[in-house]
């Protein structure tokens, strides 16, 4: 794992995940993808994780288009996980956004004083 102020990078199962944190600006742009550039080894994908990006300044987003095409990363192994990610995409990036989790009690009718039991039957 390569942490910086505002950027973590690990890899698992060959694919490299990126975890910028905090305000997302023009420099933490310019570090996140120097550090996606130099870990990145040719193969697998490079999931960038949204959650915990405060804040997105409006010129970032050109700035990590501009350094992803400058440094030659793989635009469509690119995928930004989570809504934040549509506000700094690049331009040919892809953007997931997971479904929201239904909340709420979850059996199969076996829990002690189970009130949904009657319902299985």
């Amino acid at each position: 794992m390569i942490t910086n102020r505002n950027v973590r990078l690990e890899e698992r199962n060959g694919n490299l995940h990126v975890r910028p944190h905090g305000q997302f600006c023009v420099k933490t742009a310019e570090i996140m993808a120097a550090m996606m550039s130099n870990s990145y080894r040719g193969k697998g994908n490079i999931f960038i994780h949204t959650k915990l990006i405060t804040q997105v300044s409006p010129d970032s987003r050109e700035m990590f288009n501009e350094m992803v095409g400058t440094l030659g990363l793989p635009r469509k192994s690119i995928y930004l996980m989570g809504e934040t990610g549509k506000d700094i995409c690049h331009d040919e990036g892809r953007v997931i956004v997971p479904k929201a989790r239904k909340t709420g009690h979850r059996c199969g009718g076996n829990c002690a004083n189970c009130s949904c039991k009657n319902r299985l039957q």
